[in-house]
């Protein structure tokens, strides 16, 4: 299965973001499509789903939060992908846990849009904090893809502040470049680099699911969550890994063998788990 390369990785460490190529294959993704569609439908008729779906700027439901404990077929699956477990492990380091998941969709017509901004200005070293954007669809200019502006997660926060209100006026910053991808494609985005969208007023639906990824040692650095939640994350992380490997997609070649980080609970197959999971803060 598909890996990111040290050259991809090294694009990503200058640029604050890369591309990967063809990392899902037919099978998981025609259920992805399948199963975000469903999800989707369920948004737009008021449906559970709809209770954690937030609205855009205009606002048109757009960011469906906490994908996991909303009920699917694929994204528990999708995050057990050996390339992210192998990706992770090569850049974040041993002790990484997956800690959010969000669908994030443009619907055709009328698709909200996203303003520029940073995910995260909490980072102040040099770690590599960042997003696996997975895409079951086109991204294109036409259906208003990310555009990203290269380099700026390496900018003072002044710096990107203004740039953000920059963006406010007028989308068209100088020197950003689309996101353009292909169905089984993934984005990898460092949440402190520079990234928006317009609204999506093409005939095409763009979905795109996003994993953010922390690790323990940062955690204990910049103290974004409670030790509890990273603790279920991480008893999440193992289940959807266990899932993967009962309920294999037919292509399926391999499984990811995740070393469990120091100090944290092993997951027993039946384990009650809360596939909510929410995000608490350290001090909680």
């Amino acid at each position: 299965m598909r890996k990111i390369t040290d050259d991809e990785i090294a694009f990503f460490d200058e640029n604050g973001f890369v591309i990967v190529k063809g990392v899902l294959h037919a099978e998981e993704l025609a259920n992805f499509q399948r199963e975000s569609q469903r999800l989707i439908d369920e948004i737009q008729a008021g449906g559970d789903a709809d209770k954690w779906c937030s609205r855009g700027p205009e606002g048109i439901p757009y960011y469906l939060t906490y994908l996991h404990a909303n009920p699917n077929d694929f994204s528990l699956r999708l995050l057990a992908h050996p390339f992210i477990g192998d990706l992770l492990t090569r850049m974040v380091g041993a002790d990484f846990i997956p800690c959010y998941e969000a669908l994030v969709f443009k619907l055709p017509g009328n698709g909200s849009s996203v303003p520029w901004h940073r995910d995260d200005n909490s980072v102040t070293g040099d770690e590599r904090v960042f997003n696996i954007d997975i895409y079951p669809d086109y991204s294109t200019i036409a259906n208003s893809c990310v555009w990203a502006v290269p380099g700026s997660h390496k900018w003072e926060h002044d710096r990107a502040m203004e740039w953000v209100k920059r963006g406010q006026a007028d989308f068209d910053l100088p020197g950003a470049v689309p996101a353009e991808l292909e169905p089984g494609d993934a984005l990898l985005h460092h949440v402190k680099v520079l990234h928006g969208s317009a609204i999506n007023h093409s005939g095409e639906l763009r979905r795109v699911v996003y994993f953010d990824n922390r690790s323990l040692s940062w955690n204990d650095k910049y103290r974004w969550f409670s030790p509890q939640v990273l603790a279920e994350r991480c008893l999440m992380y193992q289940y959807a890994l266990s899932l993967r490997k009962a309920n294999p997609y037919s292509l399926d070649d391999e499984t990811y063998d995740y070393a469990l980080p120091e100090g944290m609970p092993t997951y027993q197959e039946g384990m009650s788990l809360d596939l909510f999971c929410q995000r608490k803060p350290y001090h909680a």
